[in-house]
């Protein structure tokens, strides 16, 4: 019996230093302020790589095609985590007036900002064919 709850925690995936509750409304926070066009307040929480790999030009980009294909958007559900390669992965489905959307949120496992950010649903899909 001890074997199997210690290979069961061994299992469970490791979070940023984040609580659920502080991904969703981070992530909720960096949804307004890329539907307000603040991408200052948008790129906030970014690591110092991340940075450099999304500048203002993709901001914008980005804000135009979910815009287009799924409108503005409206709230978060909490987040299933999963871990890849030393990095706490969070998957949030997130309501838009038009569509869900998963929202794909990725930080350094115990770390605080963000370092990956991947947006998907059907009408993203379709736009980008």
């Amino acid at each position: 019996m001890l074997v199997f709850a210690l290979l069961g925690t061994a299992c469970q995936a490791k979070p940023a230093a984040l609580s659920d509750a502080e991904v969703v409304a981070l992530t909720e926070a960096m949804l307004a302020a890329l539907d307000q066009g603040d991408y200052a307040a948008f790129s906030r929480d970014f690591s110092p790589t991340m940075l450099a790999a999304f500048p203002q030009e993709q901001f914008d980009s980005l804000r135009a095609m979910l815009r287009e294909a799924s409108g503005g958007p409206v709230s978060c559900a909490q987040p299933a985590l999963s871990n890849r390669q030393g990095y706490a992965v969070y998957r949030l489905t997130c309501a838009f007036e038009k569509e869900d959307v998963v929202v794909t949120i990725v930080f350094a496992v115990d770390g605080r900002q963000v370092e990956g950010l991947f947006f998907d649903s059907p009408n993203l899909r379709a736009l980008a064919r």
